[in-house]
C-alpha cells in the first residue's frame, strides 16, 4: 500500500478504512502504523540537540485477496432460479431439461445454415412460408432421429466412425455423415429392354453405416 504522511494516529487508520472499503475484493493481511519524526525547519541533516521534531504517522500494509468476498460471490452466482408451468416435473427433471437447451440451439442453428439454402428460396405468401417451416421442421426431426439411432448404435456396437480430422469418434453429425455420402450415384443401364440400376462409389465405411442403421438403410442402396 502506498505510503502517505498523517499527523494523528486515528488519521492514518481511517483513511486506511476507507481506502480499503474501495477494493472489497482485497482484506489487510497485515497492517502497522510506523512513526517518523522530521525537522519542524524541513531542512536535511541530523537534527540539533533539543530541536523540535515534526511527529507522522506512515501506514505501512500488506494486502491480500479476500476470499470470503469471492466465496459469496460464487455463491450467489451458483444460484438461479428455474420455473415452469409442468407441476409433475421434479426439480432434478427441470434442471436436466434446462441443460439440454443446447441441443434445441443446435437444432435453430441447423435451421439457420446453409444446408437448406433457404436464402434461395423466395416465398411472400405467409401460408407458403408455413409450409416451408412445417417442412424443414420435419427435416430437422428426421435429421435428429438418425443422428441419435446412428450414436446409439454405435455406442452399442463399440464402434467408431471417422471424424472430420480422420479420429475415431462416437458422436458423429449427421450432417459429417451427410457429407460422406455425397458423390454416391445410381446409375441405369438398358439392355434388351430390361433397365438395370447399380449404386455406384460406395466404400466400406457407407456399409458399415447402413449396417448400423439397419437392414432397411441396407436395402436401399443394394
Amino acid at each position: 500500500m502506498k505510503s502517505k504522511h498523517f499527523f494523528c494516529e486515528a488519521d492514518a487508520l481511517e483513511d486506511a478504512d476507507k481506502w480499503i472499503k474501495d477494493f472489497p475484493f482485497l482484506a489487510f493481511e497485515k497492517l502497522d502504523l510506523k512513526t517518523i519524526k522530521k525537522r519542524d525547519s524541513g531542512n536535511r541533516g541530523r537534527p540539533a540537540k533539543n530541536e523540535k521534531l515534526m511527529t507522522y504517522y506512515s501506514v505501512d500494509a500488506e494486502i491480500k485477496l479476500n476470499e470470503a468476498y469471492f466465496d459469496l460471490n460464487l455463491e450467489k452466482a451458483g444460484l438461479f432460479v428455474l420455473a415452469s408451468n409442468d407441476l409433475d416435473l421434479s426439480p432434478e427433471e427441470m434442471l436436466k431439461k434446462y441443460k439440454d437447451q443446447d441441443k434445441v440451439e443446435k437444432g435453430f442453428r441447423f435451421l439457420k445454415s446453409d444446408t437448406f439454402s433457404v436464402s434461395k428460396v423466395y416465398l411472400k405468401n405467409e401460408g407458403r412460408i408455413q409450409a416451408l417451416m412445417m417442412v424443414m421442421v420435419l427435416c430437422l426431426m428426421i435429421y435428429s432421429i438418425a443422428e441419435w439411432k446412428l450414436r446409439e448404435k454405435l455406442k452399442e456396437e463399440n464402434e467408431s466412425v471417422p471424424n472430420q480430422k480422420g479420429k475415431p469418434t462416437k458422436i458423429p453429425t449427421m450432417r459429417w455423415i451427410f457429407f460422406k455420402f455425397q458423390g454416391i450415384t445410381e446409375l441405369f443401364t438398358q439392355e434388351e429392354g430390361e433397365i438395370e440400376s447399380e449404386v455406384l462409389n460406395m466404400e466400406e465405411l457407407h456399409w458399415k453405416i447402413l449396417g448400423l442403421l439397419g437392414e432397411e438403410y441396407e436395402n436401399m442402396y443394394l
